[in-house]
């Protein structure tokens, strides 16, 4: 039995971008690589519209960015490599 199955009431907690910063110590621009820039992913944004406003793919976005291992799954604060 895991530590929340004996639980019967609990909510889940949506926080903020500046509680989750204090938690983590907040996400940390990636190391610069040439031909590339960064940009911070907003709340509500996804990758394909990253990559229309960027005139690239989600295949180019997850090409030049490893870290994301689900394409589905981003957080608006974390950084993504776009080539120039």
């Amino acid at each position: 039995m895991t530590e929340f199955e004996n639980i019967e009431n609990y909510e889940a907690v949506e926080l903020s971008i500046e509680e989750m910063d204090a938690i983590s110590g907040g996400y940390k621009p990636m190391a610069a690589k040439k031909g590339f820039t960064q940009i911070q992913i907003k709340k509500g944004e996804n990758l394909t519209r990253i990559a229309k406003a960027h005139k690239c793919t989600v295949a180019d976005l997850l090409k030049w960015n490893p870290q994301i291992k689900n394409k589905n799954l981003i957080y608006a604060g974390a950084y993504l490599y776009i080539k120039l």
